[in-house]
């Protein structure tokens, strides 16, 4: 890339069951906040911190999300991975850390967390590679304290937003939560108890 800085790329993994707005939103401004070049979502098939399926299928949690990356017009700089669905459960980050150095070699590479698995990188595997790979983007919500790690480098990102994918499973989300294209598979699909 000649003179170029490095890319500067965020992995943003989750269950995305389903995608929302406030997923959308919070890459939005990430994107602006930390001048991404790039971003990933990365649905996972487990995590190893959730023993519960999901309810929608893997391959329909893919779909949803890139529909929503279609329908925000974001498909120059946003994409969907297919890395942690295609291997068998559960997901460890430092293993999709790992591939995406190799898919993207010389960038800078961020990963967006909640402020909650922030607290919780001391329980992750192979946490020390993860610390000196990656520079983490640490979703807060306003008013709430996060406390700095020594040596790792991170970004702390306040924001805001109603939505809840447990909500709109539970039938009890607002519509205004989801992308048009997304309400209208879950909808033809039924994938959740309301049908919404």
């Amino acid at each position: 890339m000649g003179g170029k800085a490095p890319q500067r790329i965020a992995l943003f993994g989750g269950t995305f069951d389903p995608v929302h707005n406030g997923h959308l939103d919070l890459v939005g401004q990430a994107k602006a906040t930390c001048q991404l070049d790039r971003v990933v979502f990365i649905p996972c098939a487990r995590s190893p911190f959730k023993e519960d399926a999901t309810e929608a299928g893997a391959e329909e949690r893919f779909a949803m999300l890139e529909m929503a990356i279609a329908e925000k017009g974001w498909t120059d700089w946003a994409g969907v991975s297919r890395f942690e669905i295609d291997r068998e459960p559960p997901s460890y980050s430092w293993r999709t850390a790992h591939h995406f150095r190799g898919t993207y070699p010389g960038a800078k590479l961020h990963w967006i967390v909640g402020g909650d698995q922030w607290e919780q990188l001391d329980r992750w595997a192979e946490s020390e590679k993860l610390r000196q790979w990656l520079e983490f983007i640490v979703v807060t919500r306003s008013g709430s304290e996060t406390r700095p790690r020594p040596d790792w480098r991170a970004t702390f990102l306040e924001f805001d937003h109603p939505a809840s994918a447990s909500a709109i499973r539970d039938g009890r989300g607002d519509p205004q939560w989801l992308p048009v294209s997304v309400a209208d598979f879950i909808g033809k699909r039924t994938l959740y108890s309301s049908g919404t």
